[in-house]
């Protein structure tokens, strides 16, 4: 995208893991140390990959076919599992996106608003937010919309237009930027631009196919494309 193509908006919606924080390999050791404790065999990322390509995680796609016949009380045993070890790893691990910091300095200073829109559960938000906190830049943004808000996860545009509306802001306004093809299908959905980045779950050819308005390695590139 050339100096005269970047986008010119008022605001800039964030998703929060692959995007700001450095989360996707501790979700992986999450579901591989759940599959562990419930003496399940492992499966290979890819396969976890497949199983999380949308908002809600397709536990059937992990399970071996002969425990499918009683899944419902395996899958509430694994979220039991993932529920007491996920808080622990994520503070030991969690990290913020290298560069992420500078970004929202950088879009605050230039006078753009913030949000920030993730299927992230209210009761992980405070753990989740730890490395923006830490960068000093949490306070920067100024809407959280998180999965515990809607009725509708993404792909659904209801998050993203909630967002705008207590940013006082038409969609059309707002670029949401985000690590998947559902981010892409959701910013869409709500009438806005949408910015991909390579730092998540997605590669290229997935955020592609959704025709972003541009995909960028990461959120330190966001200048590249948006007038900020």
């Amino acid at each position: 995208m050339s100096q005269k193509q970047k986008l010119n908006l008022a605001a800039v919606i964030f998703d929060l893991d692959g995007t700001l924080i450095d989360s996707i390999d501790i979700y992986f050791r999450i579901v591989e140390n759940a599959l562990q404790r419930l003496d399940l065999p492992p499966v290979s990322r890819s396969t976890i990959l497949a199983a999380a390509e949308s908002e809600d995680f397709k536990w059937e796609r992990v399970l071996p076919a002969e425990v499918l016949n009683r899944k419902e009380d395996i899958i509430d045993k694994a979220w039991a599992v993932i529920n007491e070890i996920a808080p622990q790893m994520f503070a030991d691990d969690l990290d913020i996106i290298q560069g992420a910091d500078d970004i929202l300095k950088m879009v605050s200073a230039s006078g753009l608003k913030m949000g920030l829109v993730t299927s992230t559960q209210k009761h992980y938000l405070e753990i989740k937010m730890l490395p923006l906190k830490n960068a000093a830049v949490d306070k920067l943004i100024e809407v959280i919309i998180t999965s515990d808000d809607v009725e509708e996860r993404k792909p659904a545009p209801e998050a993203l237009i909630m967002c705008a509306q207590q940013l006082e802001l038409k969609p059309a306004n707002c670029v949401y930027v985000g690590d998947t093809a559902t981010d892409m299908q959701s910013g869409k959905a709500a009438g806005m631009h949408t910015i991909g980045v390579l730092t998540g779950f997605d590669d290229y050819d997935a955020l592609n196919k959704e025709q972003p308005d541009a995909i960028i390695d990461s959120i330190r590139n966001l200048s590249e494309v948006l007038a900020i």
